[in-house]
């Protein structure tokens, strides 16, 4: 009975403990994800209205190298563009193969996303 019981506390201690090690884990990860989605609000797209170019400006740009750009119609069509990274945190976008009209720049890190709206001219 005496063995019983030490096994018993034995085995509520070690769950207790990895819940704690779990719980660690996920604060750690939701911590990151925090951040990506504070650096996704925050990027600005310029000018507004565009002509042929629009900037991307990142402000975390420890992020801002895994970051995939896509540029959609305002129903969700994605539309031919090029991009080039200018500098740290910094994109170039080229909209002279689109039409002008409202659009929006569709910006993905890990799992998260976030739209910004532009207008081309």
């Amino acid at each position: 009975m005496k063995i019983l019981i030490n096994i018993l506390i034995l085995t509520f201690f070690s769950f207790n403990i990895s819940i704690a090690e779990s719980d660690k884990i996920n604060s750690i990860g939701k911590k990151d994800n925090v951040e990506i989605v504070r650096a996704l609000k925050t990027a600005e797209v310029y000018p507004n209205p565009a002509e042929d170019y629009i900037y991307l400006k990142i402000n975390d740009q420890k992020l801002s190298s895994d970051i995939q750009i896509e540029v959609m119609s305002i129903i969700g069509n994605k539309m031919n563009i090029s991009s080039e990274k200018i500098k740290s945190g910094l994109y170039k976008i080229n909209l002279t193969n689109i039409p002008s009209g409202h659009y929006y720049v569709m910006l993905t890190l890990d799992s998260e996303k976030s739209l910004k709206k532009f207008l081309k001219k």
